[in-house]
């Protein structure tokens, strides 16, 4: 079996950024590979706040159903991308 997780090296140990689902006492081999580039996560998030995706609710009017909401954004999105 073979895991693969992204850590930051702090205070002279690793610190993992999610936890692993392993038996307490288990040894492991750990490889360091840097990584330069941001996670896939990192990446996302920014694409869809770039695309104004995250926030794009906060601001609608409330008497707009979220079913006509959402079928603005689809529309809008489909325009961008033209």
């Amino acid at each position: 079996m073979s895991i693969t997780v992204e850590a930051r090296y702090k205070e002279q140990q690793l610190v993992l950024e999610t936890p692993l689902n392993l038996p307490e006492g288990q040894r492991v081999r750990v490889t360091i590979e840097p990584v330069d580039e941001p996670s896939w996560g990192q990446r996302t998030i920014a694409q869809w706040e770039q695309a104004g995706v995250i926030g794009a609710w906060a601001h609608r009017k409330p008497k707009t159903s979220s079913a006509v909401w959402a079928r603005q954004l689809r529309t809008k999105a489909s325009r961008r991308q033209r």
